[in-house]
């Protein structure tokens, strides 16, 4: 019904029997689903996992952030954002020693 949510660059899926939301954690005490978002990489495993109560909203710019992130296959800050630089594992363990 919904005309562009036909030309998503990514999978969506309904879990109207909440067997991926009880199987994930995110089923309440009521037995409804707190608002959450997966990061799920090409392997299938979690990467990045965000729960939040039913009244907090999410963050997209947050999620991009993280997803930005994880796709440099570098260390980065608290606050990274794409284009800024990472941090450098190995300095950071010489300096430590």
């Amino acid at each position: 019904q919904h005309e562009d949510l036909k030309t998503l660059p990514f999978p969506m899926l309904s879990d109207l029997k909440r067997e991926l939301a009880e199987a994930t954690g995110v089923l309440n005490a009521d037995g409804v689903a707190d608002r959450a978002t997966f990061i799920v990489d090409p392997n299938n495993e979690i990467q990045f996992v965000s729960v939040t109560a039913g009244s907090v909203g999410r963050n997209v710019e947050e999620v991009l952030r993280v997803l930005d992130a994880l796709q440099s296959d570098e260390l980065c800050a608290c606050n990274w954002k794409k284009g800024d630089p990472t941090i450098d594992a190995g300095e950071l363990l010489n300096a430590s020693v």
